[in-house]
Protein backbone atom coordinates (compact mmCIF):
# COMPACT_ATOMS: atom_id res chain seq x y z
CA UNK A 1 0.00 0.00 0.00
CA UNK A 2 1.40 3.41 -0.98
CA UNK A 3 0.70 6.93 0.15
CA UNK A 4 -0.52 7.71 -3.37
CA UNK A 5 -3.32 5.17 -2.99
CA UNK A 6 -4.32 6.69 0.36
CA UNK A 7 -4.60 10.15 -1.21
CA UNK A 8 -6.59 8.63 -4.09
CA UNK A 9 -9.06 7.19 -1.56
CA UNK A 10 -9.41 10.58 0.15
CA UNK A 11 -9.91 12.35 -3.19
CA UNK A 12 -12.62 9.92 -4.39
CA UNK A 13 -14.30 9.99 -0.97
CA UNK A 14 -14.49 13.78 -1.15
CA UNK A 15 -15.82 13.53 -4.72
CA UNK A 16 -18.59 11.30 -3.33
CA UNK A 17 -19.24 13.86 -0.60
CA UNK A 18 -19.46 16.68 -3.14
CA UNK A 19 -21.92 14.68 -5.27
CA UNK A 20 -23.85 13.84 -2.11
CA UNK A 21 -24.07 17.58 -1.44
CA UNK A 22 -25.76 18.46 -4.72
CA UNK A 23 -27.58 15.13 -5.04
CA UNK A 24 -29.19 15.47 -1.61
CA UNK A 25 -29.60 19.26 -1.59
CA UNK A 26 -33.22 18.73 -2.53
CA UNK A 27 -33.81 16.70 0.62
CA UNK A 28 -33.30 19.71 2.83
CA UNK A 29 -34.59 22.54 0.65
CA UNK A 30 -37.12 21.12 -1.85
CA UNK A 31 -40.11 21.90 0.31
CA UNK A 32 -39.05 25.43 1.22
CA UNK A 33 -38.43 26.13 -2.50
CA UNK A 34 -41.61 24.33 -3.60
CA UNK A 35 -43.73 26.48 -1.25
CA UNK A 36 -41.95 29.64 -2.52
CA UNK A 37 -41.00 30.67 1.03
CA UNK A 38 -37.39 31.09 -0.10
CA UNK A 39 -35.74 31.48 -3.47
CA UNK A 40 -33.53 28.58 -4.60
CA UNK A 41 -30.38 30.66 -4.02
CA UNK A 42 -31.41 31.64 -0.48
CA UNK A 43 -32.38 28.06 0.33
CA UNK A 44 -29.08 26.66 -0.95
CA UNK A 45 -27.05 29.16 1.09
CA UNK A 46 -28.99 28.27 4.23
CA UNK A 47 -28.71 24.53 3.51
CA UNK A 48 -24.95 24.82 3.01
CA UNK A 49 -24.51 26.58 6.36
CA UNK A 50 -26.78 24.23 8.34
CA UNK A 51 -25.26 21.14 6.67
CA UNK A 52 -21.85 22.35 7.80
CA UNK A 53 -22.99 22.82 11.41
CA UNK A 54 -24.75 19.43 11.49
CA UNK A 55 -21.74 17.60 10.06
CA UNK A 56 -19.50 19.01 12.80
CA UNK A 57 -21.94 18.25 15.62
CA UNK A 58 -21.34 14.49 16.06
CA UNK A 59 -19.81 11.33 14.60
CA UNK A 60 -21.93 8.33 15.69
CA UNK A 61 -22.84 7.46 12.09
CA UNK A 62 -19.19 7.81 11.01
CA UNK A 63 -18.14 5.26 13.63
CA UNK A 64 -20.78 2.83 12.35
CA UNK A 65 -19.53 3.13 8.76
CA UNK A 66 -15.86 2.89 9.76
CA UNK A 67 -16.17 -0.34 11.75
CA UNK A 68 -19.70 -1.71 12.01
CA UNK A 69 -20.68 -2.91 8.53
CA UNK A 70 -17.97 -5.17 7.10
CA UNK A 71 -15.01 -7.19 8.36
CA UNK A 72 -12.02 -4.85 8.17
CA UNK A 73 -9.61 -7.68 7.22
CA UNK A 74 -11.16 -7.67 3.73
CA UNK A 75 -10.88 -3.91 3.34
CA UNK A 76 -8.01 -2.13 1.65
CA UNK A 77 -7.78 1.38 0.19
CA UNK A 78 -8.40 0.10 -3.36
CA UNK A 79 -11.43 -1.87 -2.17
CA UNK A 80 -12.73 1.36 -0.65
CA UNK A 81 -12.14 3.11 -3.99
CA UNK A 82 -14.36 0.50 -5.67
CA UNK A 83 -17.04 0.94 -2.98
CA UNK A 84 -17.08 4.72 -3.47
CA UNK A 85 -17.19 4.44 -7.25
CA UNK A 86 -20.17 2.08 -6.96
CA UNK A 87 -22.03 4.68 -4.91
CA UNK A 88 -21.00 7.55 -7.21
CA UNK A 89 -22.18 5.77 -10.38
CA UNK A 90 -25.63 5.05 -8.94
CA UNK A 91 -25.96 8.57 -7.51
CA UNK A 92 -25.21 10.15 -10.88
CA UNK A 93 -27.67 7.85 -12.69
CA UNK A 94 -30.54 8.69 -10.33
CA UNK A 95 -29.61 12.38 -10.28
CA UNK A 96 -29.73 12.49 -14.08
CA UNK A 97 -33.27 11.09 -14.08
CA UNK A 98 -34.30 13.38 -11.21
CA UNK A 99 -35.06 10.52 -8.82
CA UNK A 100 -34.43 11.15 -5.08
CA UNK A 101 -32.53 7.93 -4.34
CA UNK A 102 -30.47 7.42 -1.19
CA UNK A 103 -26.79 8.37 -1.19
CA UNK A 104 -26.59 6.62 2.18
CA UNK A 105 -27.68 3.26 0.81
CA UNK A 106 -25.61 3.74 -2.35
CA UNK A 107 -22.51 4.03 -0.15
CA UNK A 108 -23.50 1.13 2.13
CA UNK A 109 -24.29 -1.04 -0.90
CA UNK A 110 -20.94 -0.14 -2.43
CA UNK A 111 -19.06 -1.04 0.76
CA UNK A 112 -20.86 -4.40 1.13
CA UNK A 113 -20.49 -5.35 -2.54
CA UNK A 114 -16.79 -4.47 -2.56
CA UNK A 115 -16.17 -6.39 0.69
CA UNK A 116 -17.85 -9.55 -0.65
CA UNK A 117 -15.76 -9.41 -3.83
CA UNK A 118 -12.59 -8.75 -1.83
CA UNK A 119 -13.36 -11.81 0.34
CA UNK A 120 -13.68 -14.00 -2.79
CA UNK A 121 -17.48 -14.19 -2.56
CA UNK A 122 -17.47 -14.94 1.18
CA UNK A 123 -20.69 -13.34 2.45
CA UNK A 124 -19.38 -13.53 6.01
CA UNK A 125 -17.34 -10.43 5.11
CA UNK A 126 -20.53 -8.50 5.83
CA UNK A 127 -21.23 -8.00 9.54
CA UNK A 128 -24.89 -8.90 9.43
CA UNK A 129 -25.71 -8.96 13.14
CA UNK A 130 -23.41 -8.85 16.14
CA UNK A 131 -23.79 -8.21 19.86
CA UNK A 132 -21.45 -5.61 21.36
CA UNK A 133 -21.00 -4.09 24.80
CA UNK A 134 -21.02 -0.31 25.01
CA UNK A 135 -20.72 1.40 28.36
CA UNK A 136 -21.55 -1.86 30.10
CA UNK A 137 -24.72 -2.39 28.04
CA UNK A 138 -25.31 -4.98 25.35
CA UNK A 139 -26.31 -3.50 21.99
CA UNK A 140 -26.97 -5.08 18.59
CA UNK A 141 -24.96 -3.81 15.65
CA UNK A 142 -24.35 -4.75 12.03
CA UNK A 143 -26.03 -4.21 8.67
CA UNK A 144 -29.33 -5.70 9.86
CA UNK A 145 -29.72 -3.39 12.85
CA UNK A 146 -27.97 -0.26 11.53
CA UNK A 147 -29.11 -0.31 7.89
CA UNK A 148 -31.83 -2.81 6.93
CA UNK A 149 -34.25 -2.33 9.83
CA UNK A 150 -33.94 1.51 9.72
CA UNK A 151 -34.34 1.33 5.91
CA UNK A 152 -37.75 -0.32 6.40
CA UNK A 153 -38.93 1.51 9.50
CA UNK A 154 -37.78 5.07 8.76
CA UNK A 155 -40.01 5.53 5.66
CA UNK A 156 -42.96 4.18 7.64
CA UNK A 157 -42.22 6.52 10.55
CA UNK A 158 -41.74 9.43 8.12
CA UNK A 159 -45.05 8.74 6.38
CA UNK A 160 -47.06 8.21 9.57
CA UNK A 161 -45.33 11.12 11.33
CA UNK A 162 -46.02 13.51 8.46
CA UNK A 163 -49.65 12.35 8.30
CA UNK A 164 -50.17 12.78 12.07
CA UNK A 165 -48.45 16.17 12.36
CA UNK A 166 -50.37 17.48 9.35
CA UNK A 167 -53.61 16.12 10.80
CA UNK A 168 -52.93 17.88 14.12
CA UNK A 169 -52.18 21.13 12.31
CA UNK A 170 -55.39 20.84 10.28
CA UNK A 171 -57.34 20.37 13.52
CA UNK A 172 -55.67 23.32 15.27
CA UNK A 173 -55.94 25.64 12.27
CA UNK A 174 -59.43 24.76 11.02
CA UNK A 175 -60.77 28.19 12.01
CA UNK A 176 -57.66 30.17 11.06
CA UNK A 177 -57.65 32.38 7.99
CA UNK A 178 -55.60 31.04 5.04
CA UNK A 179 -53.70 34.32 4.82
CA UNK A 180 -52.57 34.05 8.47
CA UNK A 181 -51.64 30.37 8.05
CA UNK A 182 -49.50 31.06 4.98
CA UNK A 183 -47.79 34.06 6.57
CA UNK A 184 -47.07 32.32 9.91
CA UNK A 185 -45.83 29.03 8.44
CA UNK A 186 -43.93 30.88 5.74
CA UNK A 187 -41.72 32.20 8.54
CA UNK A 188 -41.82 28.98 10.57
CA UNK A 189 -40.71 26.98 7.56
CA UNK A 190 -37.42 28.88 7.45
CA UNK A 191 -36.60 27.37 10.86
CA UNK A 192 -37.86 23.89 9.91
CA UNK A 193 -35.77 23.97 6.71
CA UNK A 194 -32.72 24.98 8.75
CA UNK A 195 -33.46 22.12 11.14
CA UNK A 196 -33.69 19.78 8.16
CA UNK A 197 -30.33 21.01 6.85
CA UNK A 198 -28.73 20.45 10.25
CA UNK A 199 -30.15 16.92 10.48
CA UNK A 200 -28.97 16.15 6.94
CA UNK A 201 -25.43 17.19 7.87
CA UNK A 202 -25.58 15.21 11.11
CA UNK A 203 -26.67 12.08 9.22
CA UNK A 204 -25.17 12.26 5.73
CA UNK A 205 -21.80 14.02 5.88
CA UNK A 206 -20.64 11.46 8.42
CA UNK A 207 -20.81 8.53 6.00
CA UNK A 208 -17.82 9.83 4.05
CA UNK A 209 -16.06 10.71 7.30
CA UNK A 210 -16.40 7.05 8.25
CA UNK A 211 -15.01 5.84 4.91
CA UNK A 212 -11.92 8.06 5.13
CA UNK A 213 -11.39 7.04 8.75
CA UNK A 214 -11.68 3.35 7.77
CA UNK A 215 -9.02 3.81 5.07
CA UNK A 216 -6.63 5.58 7.44
CA UNK A 217 -7.14 2.98 10.19
CA UNK A 218 -6.30 0.20 7.72
CA UNK A 219 -3.25 2.07 6.43
CA UNK A 220 -1.95 2.83 9.93
CA UNK A 221 -2.41 -0.75 11.15
CA UNK A 222 -0.50 -2.10 8.15
CA UNK A 223 2.42 0.29 8.65
CA UNK A 224 1.89 2.49 5.58
CA UNK A 225 2.79 5.65 7.49
CA UNK A 226 5.86 4.26 9.29
CA UNK A 227 8.34 5.97 6.98
CA UNK A 228 6.12 8.90 6.05
CA UNK A 229 7.46 12.42 6.71
CA UNK A 230 6.48 14.19 9.93
CA UNK A 231 4.12 16.59 8.17
CA UNK A 232 1.88 13.59 7.41
CA UNK A 233 1.38 12.76 11.09
CA UNK A 234 -2.21 14.01 10.83
CA UNK A 235 -2.99 10.94 8.68
CA UNK A 236 -1.94 8.43 11.35
CA UNK A 237 -4.69 6.89 13.45
CA UNK A 238 -4.51 5.69 17.05
CA UNK A 239 -4.11 1.95 16.39
CA UNK A 240 -0.56 1.55 15.08
CA UNK A 241 0.89 -1.62 13.54
CA UNK A 242 2.66 -2.39 16.84
CA UNK A 243 -0.54 -2.11 18.87
CA UNK A 244 -2.49 -4.13 16.29
CA UNK A 245 0.06 -6.96 16.48
CA UNK A 246 0.03 -6.81 20.30
CA UNK A 247 -3.75 -7.12 20.41
CA UNK A 248 -3.56 -10.10 18.03
CA UNK A 249 -1.02 -11.73 20.36
CA UNK A 250 -3.31 -11.29 23.37
CA UNK A 251 -6.23 -12.57 21.28
CA UNK A 252 -4.30 -15.77 20.50
CA UNK A 253 -5.14 -18.40 23.17
CA UNK A 254 -1.78 -20.16 22.49
CA UNK A 255 0.36 -17.14 23.43
CA UNK A 256 2.87 -17.80 26.23
CA UNK A 257 3.12 -15.66 29.40
CA UNK A 258 6.29 -14.07 28.01
CA UNK A 259 4.54 -13.14 24.78
CA UNK A 260 1.57 -11.76 26.71
CA UNK A 261 3.87 -9.67 28.91
CA UNK A 262 5.64 -8.25 25.86
CA UNK A 263 2.31 -7.46 24.18
CA UNK A 264 0.93 -5.76 27.29
CA UNK A 265 4.12 -3.70 27.66
CA UNK A 266 3.89 -2.63 24.00
CA UNK A 267 0.26 -1.57 24.44
CA UNK A 268 1.25 0.40 27.54
CA UNK A 269 4.00 2.16 25.59
CA UNK A 270 1.73 2.83 22.64
CA UNK A 271 -0.93 4.32 24.94
CA UNK A 272 1.56 6.91 26.22
CA UNK A 273 1.88 8.24 22.65
CA UNK A 274 -1.86 8.80 22.35
CA UNK A 275 -3.87 11.80 23.44
CA UNK A 276 -6.55 11.12 26.09
CA UNK A 277 -9.24 9.22 24.25
CA UNK A 278 -11.09 5.92 23.92
CA UNK A 279 -8.16 4.06 22.35
CA UNK A 280 -5.82 5.14 25.13
CA UNK A 281 -8.26 3.96 27.80
CA UNK A 282 -8.93 0.67 25.98
CA UNK A 283 -5.20 -0.08 25.53
CA UNK A 284 -4.48 0.69 29.18
CA UNK A 285 -7.40 -1.44 30.36
CA UNK A 286 -6.45 -4.42 28.19
CA UNK A 287 -2.83 -4.13 29.38
CA UNK A 288 -4.04 -4.17 32.98
CA UNK A 289 -6.19 -7.27 32.33
CA UNK A 290 -3.26 -8.99 30.60
CA UNK A 291 -0.80 -8.26 33.42
CA UNK A 292 -3.39 -9.51 35.90
CA UNK A 293 -3.83 -12.73 33.90
CA UNK A 294 -0.11 -13.53 34.07
CA UNK A 295 0.08 -12.69 37.79
CA UNK A 296 1.77 -9.26 37.70
CA UNK A 297 -0.49 -7.50 40.20
CA UNK A 298 1.69 -4.39 40.49
CA UNK A 299 1.68 -3.66 36.76
CA UNK A 300 -2.02 -4.46 36.57
CA UNK A 301 -2.81 -1.95 39.32
CA UNK A 302 -0.65 0.72 37.67
CA UNK A 303 -2.36 0.35 34.29
CA UNK A 304 -5.82 0.19 35.85
CA UNK A 305 -5.10 3.47 37.61
CA UNK A 306 -3.95 5.08 34.34
CA UNK A 307 -7.07 3.83 32.57
CA UNK A 308 -9.33 5.29 35.26
CA UNK A 309 -7.57 8.65 35.03
CA UNK A 310 -8.02 8.65 31.23
CA UNK A 311 -11.71 7.81 31.62
CA UNK A 312 -12.19 10.67 34.08
CA UNK A 313 -10.50 13.06 31.62
CA UNK A 314 -12.92 12.03 28.88
CA UNK A 315 -15.92 12.48 31.16
CA UNK A 316 -14.67 15.92 32.26
CA UNK A 317 -14.11 16.99 28.65
CA UNK A 318 -17.64 15.92 27.67
CA UNK A 319 -19.11 17.71 30.71
CA UNK A 320 -17.37 20.90 29.60
CA UNK A 321 -18.90 20.86 26.09
CA UNK A 322 -21.69 23.33 25.41
CA UNK A 323 -23.78 21.50 22.79
CA UNK A 324 -24.71 18.49 24.98
CA UNK A 325 -26.27 20.91 27.49
CA UNK A 326 -28.84 22.21 25.00
CA UNK A 327 -32.42 20.89 25.33
CA UNK A 328 -33.44 18.20 22.80
CA UNK A 329 -30.37 18.76 20.62
CA UNK A 330 -28.00 17.94 23.47
CA UNK A 331 -28.90 14.26 23.64
CA UNK A 332 -28.41 13.92 19.90
CA UNK A 333 -24.81 15.21 19.85
CA UNK A 334 -23.60 14.04 23.26
CA UNK A 335 -20.70 11.56 23.17
CA UNK A 336 -21.43 8.10 24.57
CA UNK A 337 -18.33 7.39 26.67
CA UNK A 338 -17.56 3.73 27.37
CA UNK A 339 -16.26 2.60 30.76
CA UNK A 340 -13.73 0.12 29.40
CA UNK A 341 -12.87 -1.42 32.74
CA UNK A 342 -16.54 -2.14 33.46
CA UNK A 343 -17.21 -3.37 29.92
CA UNK A 344 -14.24 -5.74 29.73
CA UNK A 345 -14.84 -7.03 33.26
CA UNK A 346 -18.41 -7.92 32.30
CA UNK A 347 -17.32 -9.47 29.00
CA UNK A 348 -14.63 -11.57 30.66
CA UNK A 349 -17.03 -12.83 33.33
CA UNK A 350 -19.54 -13.85 30.65
CA UNK A 351 -16.78 -15.54 28.63
CA UNK A 352 -15.62 -17.54 31.64
CA UNK A 353 -19.17 -18.71 32.31
CA UNK A 354 -19.46 -19.81 28.68
CA UNK A 355 -16.19 -21.78 28.85
CA UNK A 356 -14.21 -19.32 26.70
CA UNK A 357 -10.83 -17.73 27.42
CA UNK A 358 -11.69 -14.36 29.05
CA UNK A 359 -8.55 -12.53 27.91
CA UNK A 360 -9.08 -13.62 24.30
CA UNK A 361 -12.62 -12.22 24.35
CA UNK A 362 -11.42 -8.95 25.92
CA UNK A 363 -8.75 -8.53 23.23
CA UNK A 364 -11.36 -9.12 20.53
CA UNK A 365 -13.51 -6.32 21.93
CA UNK A 366 -10.59 -3.89 21.91
CA UNK A 367 -9.63 -4.92 18.39
CA UNK A 368 -13.18 -4.14 17.22
CA UNK A 369 -13.02 -0.63 18.69
CA UNK A 370 -14.01 1.97 16.14
CA UNK A 371 -11.97 5.19 16.19
CA UNK A 372 -13.13 8.73 16.79
CA UNK A 373 -13.17 10.80 13.64
CA UNK A 374 -10.30 13.33 13.61
CA UNK A 375 -11.29 16.98 13.54
CA UNK A 376 -9.62 17.63 10.17
CA UNK A 377 -11.73 14.91 8.51
CA UNK A 378 -14.90 16.45 9.94
CA UNK A 379 -13.96 19.91 8.70
CA UNK A 380 -12.88 18.84 5.20
CA UNK A 381 -15.96 16.63 4.67
CA UNK A 382 -18.29 19.31 6.02
CA UNK A 383 -16.88 22.00 3.74
CA UNK A 384 -16.95 19.65 0.74
CA UNK A 385 -20.61 18.77 1.33
CA UNK A 386 -21.44 22.45 1.77
CA UNK A 387 -19.70 23.20 -1.55
CA UNK A 388 -21.71 20.44 -3.23
CA UNK A 389 -24.87 21.85 -1.71
CA UNK A 390 -24.00 25.24 -3.21
CA UNK A 391 -23.91 23.58 -6.63
CA UNK A 392 -27.61 22.75 -6.26
CA UNK A 393 -29.70 19.83 -7.37
CA UNK A 394 -32.43 21.32 -9.46
CA UNK A 395 -33.66 18.09 -11.07
CA UNK A 396 -34.49 16.48 -7.72
CA UNK A 397 -35.83 19.75 -6.26
CA UNK A 398 -38.33 19.79 -9.13
CA UNK A 399 -39.42 16.21 -8.36
CA UNK A 400 -39.86 16.62 -4.61
CA UNK A 401 -40.98 20.24 -4.45
CA UNK A 402 -43.36 20.39 -7.40
CA UNK A 403 -44.18 17.09 -9.11
CA UNK A 404 -44.97 14.70 -6.23
CA UNK A 405 -47.55 16.85 -4.41
CA UNK A 406 -48.49 20.53 -4.43
CA UNK A 407 -47.24 22.05 -1.16
CA UNK A 408 -48.17 25.08 0.92
CA UNK A 409 -45.91 26.46 3.72
CA UNK A 410 -47.81 24.56 6.42
CA UNK A 411 -47.25 21.30 4.54
CA UNK A 412 -43.55 22.04 4.09
CA UNK A 413 -43.19 22.82 7.81
CA UNK A 414 -44.85 19.53 8.80
CA UNK A 415 -42.77 17.44 6.38
CA UNK A 416 -39.43 19.07 7.29
CA UNK A 417 -40.01 18.89 11.03
CA UNK A 418 -40.95 15.21 10.84
CA UNK A 419 -38.02 14.20 8.64
CA UNK A 420 -35.43 16.29 10.50
CA UNK A 421 -36.43 14.87 13.89
CA UNK A 422 -36.26 11.32 12.53
CA UNK A 423 -32.78 11.94 11.07
CA UNK A 424 -31.42 13.67 14.16
CA UNK A 425 -32.59 10.94 16.55
CA UNK A 426 -31.41 8.00 14.42
CA UNK A 427 -28.15 9.79 13.59
CA UNK A 428 -27.35 10.17 17.28
CA UNK A 429 -27.63 6.36 17.61
CA UNK A 430 -25.31 5.75 14.66
CA UNK A 431 -28.01 4.39 12.35
CA UNK A 432 -27.38 4.98 8.64
CA UNK A 433 -30.86 6.29 7.85
CA UNK A 434 -31.55 7.80 4.44
CA UNK A 435 -32.31 11.51 4.30
CA UNK A 436 -34.08 10.87 1.01
CA UNK A 437 -36.39 8.22 2.45
CA UNK A 438 -37.22 10.36 5.48
CA UNK A 439 -38.18 13.59 3.69
CA UNK A 440 -39.87 11.89 0.72
CA UNK A 441 -42.15 9.74 2.87
CA UNK A 442 -42.84 12.70 5.16
CA UNK A 443 -44.04 14.65 2.10
CA UNK A 444 -46.16 11.64 1.10
CA UNK A 445 -47.71 11.53 4.58
CA UNK A 446 -48.45 15.24 4.48
CA UNK A 447 -49.97 14.84 1.01
CA UNK A 448 -52.22 12.01 2.20
CA UNK A 449 -53.42 14.14 5.12
CA UNK A 450 -54.27 16.81 2.55
CA UNK A 451 -56.17 14.30 0.39
CA UNK A 452 -55.22 10.90 -0.95
CA UNK A 453 -55.55 11.74 -4.65
CA UNK A 454 -53.20 14.73 -4.28
CA UNK A 455 -50.20 12.37 -4.69
CA UNK A 456 -48.64 11.53 -8.03
CA UNK A 457 -48.65 7.74 -7.66
CA UNK A 458 -46.90 7.09 -11.00
CA UNK A 459 -43.93 9.18 -9.86
CA UNK A 460 -43.99 7.60 -6.38
CA UNK A 461 -43.78 4.15 -7.98
CA UNK A 462 -40.63 5.21 -9.89
CA UNK A 463 -39.11 6.58 -6.67
CA UNK A 464 -39.83 3.37 -4.75
CA UNK A 465 -38.18 1.27 -7.46
CA UNK A 466 -35.10 3.50 -7.26
CA UNK A 467 -34.99 2.90 -3.50
CA UNK A 468 -35.33 -0.87 -3.86
CA UNK A 469 -32.60 -1.04 -6.49
CA UNK A 470 -30.08 1.26 -4.74
CA UNK A 471 -28.38 -1.26 -2.42
CA UNK A 472 -28.01 -4.09 -4.98
CA UNK A 473 -27.18 -1.74 -7.89
CA UNK A 474 -24.42 0.17 -6.08
CA UNK A 475 -23.19 -3.08 -4.53
CA UNK A 476 -23.13 -4.77 -7.93
CA UNK A 477 -21.08 -1.98 -9.52
CA UNK A 478 -18.58 -2.08 -6.61
CA UNK A 479 -18.42 -5.89 -6.78
CA UNK A 480 -17.61 -5.83 -10.51
CA UNK A 481 -15.00 -3.11 -10.03
CA UNK A 482 -13.16 -5.19 -7.39
CA UNK A 483 -13.21 -8.17 -9.76
CA UNK A 484 -11.85 -5.95 -12.55
CA UNK A 485 -9.11 -4.56 -10.28
CA UNK A 486 -8.17 -8.14 -9.35
CA UNK A 487 -7.88 -9.14 -13.02
CA UNK A 488 -5.61 -6.13 -13.53
CA UNK A 489 -3.49 -7.26 -10.58
CA UNK A 490 -4.19 -4.20 -8.45
CA UNK A 491 -6.04 -6.15 -5.73
CA UNK A 492 -4.72 -9.55 -4.55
Amino acid sequence: MTLGIIFLVIFIALAFEYINGFHDTANSIATVVGTKVMTPRQAILMAAATNLIGALAGHAVAKTVSSGLVDSQFISPLVIVCALLGGIVWNLITWWFGLPSSSTHALVGGICGAAVASAHDNWHAIIWSVKKVKDGKEVMEGVLHKVVIPMITSPVIGFVGGFIIMGILYFLLQKARPRFVNRFFGKAQIFSAGYMGFAHGLADAQKTMGVITLALVTATATGTFQNAPDWMNFLRMDKSMASEESIKTIQNPKSTPEQLRAAASTLETESTHLKPGEFREAFQTLSAKTFAAIGDAEAAQRLASHAKATHNQLVSHEDARFLPKLPILGKMVAAKITDWNGSLTKEMAAAESAGKVPLVVAAGKVRDLSPDVPAWIKIVCSITMAAGTMAGGWRIIKTLGHKMVKLQPVHGFAAETTAATLLAVTGSFGMTVSTTHSITTSIMGVGCAKRLNSLNFTLIERILWAWILTLPAAGGVAYLLVKLFRICGWIP
